[in-house]
């Protein structure tokens, strides 16, 4: 049986897809399986800041449209980009193993450490803008879009002094020598599933559903199902500062960010919980957080953002 798998159409977005692909022939032999381009919203609007495009689904939805079409009949997603919620049409079958989650600074000049003196660093989410304003007070954040090879383009054009990017794409692109630093959770939280690809299908195609289940990597689902119940709690989206990290070893720890955008109010809270008792940590995490200023600093945001 032939299974189209669908994507987007970056280089990255390829470099997943072509990965589910050989995942699931390898553990799937007998099946064949064929990648699909979809181009999304996201795709289509390099130019406008993703916090004002409205709505949620910019990469994610023509993908689910062709889904429920049966033009194809998986999707390879960024699992960062995908909305709290899911469509009840769909499931998600699979999260490949967590690449390392954390965001990095690219640049020929500067390291971390010299954004105390003040920089101009080029970013398109508010979550690392408020992170980075609270940290480093001096530095000053420009809008940044577009597919990792054009911001990059950017940089060495110098229209900034540095960019942040997320450590995922760029290893997987083969492009770690770019890389100044590795910044750490202590610095920039990352977010809601950053280094995760998930793969969706269309709810009761059993089938398919059991072909992609067999990829599935149970600890990624345990960190990103309870960092997914944060985002749901807090209602956090591309239009407001937040951000979650989890991590699965002796113990189960949990961190999370609420910001305002020009990182002068933020809310941090960290939990460690015995690895047997973990259940429900990112929904009390969220709760806490707001209950701790997290729904006022939000409540703010909506209100100036008129959301």
């Amino acid at each position: 049986m032939q299974v189209k798998i669908g994507t987007r159409g970056s280089q990255l977005a390829l470099w997943q897809a072509e990965h589910v692909k050989m995942l699931l022939e390898k553990a799937h032999p007998s099946h064949e399986f064929v990648v699909r381009i979809v181009k999304t919203t996201g795709d289509m609007d390099q130019k406008t800041p993703l916090n004002q495009m409205g709505g949620v689904g910019l990469f994610t939805k023509q993908l689910e449209l062709a889904l429920d079409a049966g033009e194809i009949d998986l999707a390879v997603h960024s699992c960062k980009d995908l909305p709290s919620e899911i469509d009840p049409r769909f499931r998600l079958s699979a999260f490949l193993e967590r690449e390392k989650a954390q965001d990095v600074l690219i640049s020929s000049t500067i390291r971390l450490s010299d954004l105390e003196k003040g920089a101009v660093v080029g970013t398109g989410s508010l979550r690392r803008v408020s992170q980075l304003k609270n940290r480093f007070p001096n530095v000053e954040t420009r809008e940044l879009r577009g597919n990792v090879d054009t911001r990059l383009k950017k940089l060495k054009n110098g229209d900034y002094d540095a960019i942040v990017l997320a450590y995922a794409g760029v290893k997987r692109l083969g492009l770690d020598s770019v890389i100044a630093d590795v910044i750490p959770e202590e610095v920039l939280i990352p977010a809601v599933a950053q280094g995760v690809v998930a793969v969706e299908v269309r709810q009761g195609d059993n089938f398919v559903h059991d072909i992609v289940s067999s990829i599935d990597h149970r600890g990624t689902r345990l960190a990103v199902m309870e960092e997914r119940d944060f985002l749901r709690v807090v209602e956090g989206g591309c239009k407001v500062p937040v951000g979650c990290y989890a991590t699965l070893g002796k113990d189960f720890k949990i961190r999370g960010f609420i910001g305002s955008v020009d990182g002068t109010e933020v809310v941090r809270h960290e939990m460690v919980l015995p690895f047997e008792g973990f259940g429900n940590a990112g929904r009390t995490l969220g709760q806490a957080m707001l209950a701790d200023g997290g729904a006022e600093i939000l409540e703010k945001i909506k209100e100036s953002e008129g959301i």
